[in-house]
């Protein structure tokens, strides 16, 4: 009896958002990071659209990147009232077995598949000297800070738990699609960009999903490799491979190349692991 009571009282706590955390938690994370990130964009996206001369900083668009993080803290405290929402690692070795093997992954799968795929002669013609300046990497205080708030959700939060639901391999999935979503005002509406550029996004974020997902088990969990996977991704994304291709002559079709090369990586990683993308039996648990 009175353990129906103490349940009652539990449930009673918190209404209708602490029920849904308890019950629904990266559900209730998702539609939270969404309603906060896309709320604090809106008078920016009406600005662009001509709506409205109202507009809002720069700083409150980057502090717009942090709603993951905010979502995340709110879920986790009414779900288990403390706010233990990611891992900054386990241990050394394995931080920086994740660094390394994490920051290889993306520089060989944004710049130097690419370059190899997509370029004639490129290993006479590709300026790889490139990859040793640091300029070319165009590394700012931005693109190290708004991936701290928003990797504290994607993989702080939410892939450990779909993890343990789904399996590696869709839980990398459904976190890139989760990333692509909340991106999606800002891509189509601010940037303007197509259905068939957008789609090309989500799947491209989806592939460095599977990427994050491997070395973020590999490292144990630690929100530290993600945010820097993250940062480097960004910050070289575009830069590094100018350079590198500065001289050289593309195929006819290099855009379709360029794009489809993306998944070279990930693709590697599900057939060498045979899709446990280095998850241990106790981080995943996949529904049947």
């Amino acid at each position: 009896m009175g353990t129906a009571a103490q349940a009652s009282q539990e449930n009673s706590q918190g209404g209708v958002l602490g029920r849904l955390a308890r019950k629904r938690p990266v559900i209730t994370f998702v539609l939270l990071a969404y309603l906060l990130g896309w709320g604090m964009a809106t008078p920016r996206v009406l600005s662009w659209l001509g709506l409205t001369s109202f507009q809002v900083p720069d700083w409150w668009i980057a502090a717009s990147f942090y709603a993951p993080c905010v979502a995340a803290l709110c879920v986790q405290w009414r779900s288990e009232r403390n706010l233990r929402v990611c891992s900054l690692y386990s241990s050394w070795g394995r931080l920086a077995l994740g660094l390394v093997v994490g920051a290889a992954m993306i520089l060989t799968g944004d710049a130097v598949i690419p370059g190899l795929l997509a370029e004639k002669d490129p290993l006479h013609t590709l300026n790889w000297r490139i990859f040793l300046s640091v300029a070319a990497y165009h590394f700012s205080l931005a693109e190290f800070i708004t991936p701290i708030g928003e990797e504290i959700g994607w993989r702080g939060f939410a892939l450990p738990r779909l993890q343990a639901q789904f399996g590696p391999v869709w839980a990398s999935v459904l976190v890139g699609l989760i990333w692509a979503g909340f991106m999606l005002p800002a891509l189509a509406l601010v940037q303007m960009w197509s259905a068939a550029a957008i789609v090309v996004y989500a799947v491209n974020l989806i592939a460095l999903s599977v990427e994050m997902t491997y070395a973020a088990n590999l490292s144990g969990q630690s929100i530290i490799v993600a945010v820097l996977m993250h940062a480097l991704a960004s910050s070289q994304s575009g830069y590094l491979m100018r350079g590198l291709i500065a001289h050289s002559y593309p195929r006819a079709n290099w855009q379709q190349i360029w794009a489809a090369s993306n998944l070279v990586v990930p693709a590697l990683l599900l057939i060498a692991t045979r899709g446990r993308l280095g998850a241990t039996q106790d981080e995943t648990n996949p529904a049947r």
